[in-house]
């Protein structure tokens, strides 16, 4: 608590904003890669303080139960939030995977009029494995992050 005033719905709201943010960073940096080139730091700093916010706000949550007391609605949100922290990891690895690839695939550029031999195997797998964790991750942690804060409104409002 600041000045009497619990942090979870701050540390709450951090989790609604930058989870599906970076989720929706990841999959287009999954599916175009120009953008990942483009915004792959910025994708990577939104992912990073989204799974931080996480256990901030698990934590919080649990001090403020203990003060609000339990029922079975705030008793669903805990259930939910923390479902939540699996599928912000998943996401936040796919983002780190996209951000490598940028790395590794910029560092190999060829020079213009360079000869191209076959390409690897891996140089095709691993960019569409990336992308499905990044869609399964964007997309879990998406909807798991709103049940959780759905079931929270519900929680504070419903008397």
């Amino acid at each position: 608590m600041v000045l009497g005033l619990p942090l979870h719905p701050l540390f709450a709201h951090a989790v609604v904003a930058f989870v599906p943010l970076a989720a929706l960073g990841a999959i287009l940096m999954a599916l175009w890669p120009a953008a990942a080139r483009r915004l792959w730091p910025a994708v990577l700093f939104v992912a990073t303080i989204g799974l931080a916010a996480v256990p901030l706000t698990v934590g919080s949550g649990e001090t403020l139960e203990e003060k609000v007391g339990e029922g079975e609605l705030v008793e669903d949100h805990a259930r939910l939030g923390e479902q939540v922290l699996p599928f912000v990891i998943v996401l936040w690895l796919a983002v780190v995977a996209i951000c490598a690839w940028v790395y590794v695939t910029e560092r190999g550029r060829r020079a213009p009029g360079e000869p191209s031999g076959p390409r690897p195997w891996w140089r095709i797998t691993l960019p569409v494995a990336v992308a499905v964790l990044a869609l399964v991750g964007g997309i879990r942690s998406t909807v798991t992050v709103v049940a959780a804060g759905h079931s929270g409104a519900k929680a504070v409002w419903t008397k």
